[in-house]
């Protein structure tokens, strides 16, 4: 007897069920294609470079020590000598080193720095009156002639020589005198001494003074003595000449002129006031008092003419001229002193002398130098040039220095009639000779 089984009718649909999934065929899973990552370079070292030894160092050239210059100029000046000590030391390779120093102290910075053992300039600038006293006190060296340009201006190395040897390279010129005149008093400046006396005195009222000047400084004095051909010293500057027939004209002129001065007060700093203000009508000033006057006056009428030639004479009266110079101390020796004097030598340049004279409206100390100015720009620069290959110099010795000492001792007495004029030169002669005494 057969059994059969008997399954309830839920149960036999699932059975049926899983027998279907398991006789369908599954898909084959997808591997999905991974995505190439980029490698980073691999670094490469660079070989390494050895270190050169000890030996093969190079050897380090030292730099020259700095040539110091000490220096008496203004603030424009200045920078002008800054500019070409820079220039020298670009193409040198030695350093300039320049300190201002006041120009009433110069000598006596030196003589200080020496006492306390602070170290002294190499070079120094300054005027020919600096030059004059370091001289005396030694402090300076003389130069090689061939140092000098040959068109140098006669008068600048007469104001640095002494027995033979020069002193300072002449770099600038001024100290000119000139006849200024109010236009609206004057219309045209008087040309001979004669023609300038009439019309100063025909000037002068309780109000305006005729003319105002330095009367009692010797270097008003000085341009009118030339015009008579006489001279403080003798040319090399080693004797007084004062006692000599042309001292009295000189003097008499000069006495003349003053009876236009101002009747309450003859000073020189008093006649530059009244000048300004209008209440003078001539006044004999120099270069380096032009721009105050056309600064400090917004009135004054300014007519400027070189001084009158001397009637009796014929001759122009042109004072001594002045000069700036580059100075070698006396300390320096070998190749220290070697190098000073190459910057000496690049101070002789024209072009570096036309900058230095254009920065102090001065002239420069040669003609080549000049002829890179237009000098006929200026009426002040046109007189100067005019007279300076003419003008005198002053030694740098101590009679010359004298002989100004003993005429400024006994002006004012003549100008005041206190003196008679024919006593005077003796009088200034003795004077001056004892002071020279006092010297030696």
């Amino acid at each position: 007897m057969k059994t059969t089984l008997q399954l309830p009718q839920g149960r036999l649909l699932a059975l049926l069920l899983l027998l279907l999934v398991a006789c369908t065929p599954q898909p084959t899973p997808v591997t999905p294609t991974p995505t190439p990552v980029a490698l980073m370079p691999t670094a490469v070292l660079p070989t390494a470079t050895p270190l050169p030894t000890a030996t093969a160092l190079p050897t380090m050239t030292p730099m020259p020590q700095a040539l110091v210059l000490w220096a008496v100029a203004d603030d424009a000046e200045l920078a002008a000598l800054q500019l070409i000590a820079a220039e020298f030391s670009r193409t040198s390779g030695t350093p300039v080193s320049i300190l201002p120093r006041p120009a009433d102290a110069l000598r006596l910075s030196l003589a200080t720095a020496a006492l306390v053992g602070d170290p002294l300039p190499d070079l120094l600038w300054g005027d020919q009156e600096a030059l004059a006293g370091l001289i005396v006190d030694r402090r300076i060296q003389s130069l090689p002639d061939s140092l000098i340009p040959d068109d140098t201006l006669p008068a600048l190395l007469t104001s640095a020589t002494t027995e033979g040897q020069i002193w300072g390279l002449p770099v600038t010129a001024g100290g000119t005198l000139l006849l200024l005149y109010n236009q609206e008093f004057v219309a045209e400046p008087p040309t001979t001494s004669d023609a300038f006396i009439m019309s100063a005195q025909a000037e002068s009222t309780p109000e305006v003074a005729g003319l105002v000047m330095g009367w009692n400084e010797t270097y008003w004095t000085l341009p009118w003595l030339y015009a008579f051909g006489g001279a403080p010293t003798t040319p090399d500057g080693q004797t007084i000449t004062l006692d000599t027939p042309v001292m009295t004209p000189t003097l008499s002129l000069l006495r003349e002129l003053y009876r236009a001065a101002p009747k309450n007060g003859d000073s020189y700093a008093r006649g530059q006031r009244l000048f300004t203000q209008g209440y003078a009508s001539f006044a004999i000033d120099g270069d380096w008092a032009i721009e105050r006057y056309r600064t400090f006056s917004d009135t004054l009428t300014l007519g400027i003419a070189p001084l009158p030639v001397v009637t009796a004479t014929g001759r122009p009266a042109i004072p001594p001229l002045r000069g700036n110079y580059l100075m070698v101390s006396s300390e320096l020796r070998g190749t220290a002193r070697e190098r000073a004097l190459a910057f000496a030598e690049a101070m002789t340049d024209p072009a570096h002398q036309a900058r230095l004279a254009q920065a102090g409206r001065r002239l420069p100390a040669t003609v080549r130098a000049q002829q890179l100015l237009d000098l006929d720009a200026d009426p002040v620069m046109a007189i100067a040039a005019a007279t300076a290959a003419k003008a005198p110099g002053l030694p740098p010795t101590p009679a010359a220095r004298c002989a100004l000492y003993g005429m400024a001792v006994w002006l004012p007495s003549v100008l005041r009639d206190d003196l008679k004029v024919a006593e005077a030169p003796l009088r200034m002669q003795r004077e001056a000779e004892a002071c020279l005494s006092r010297q030696e």
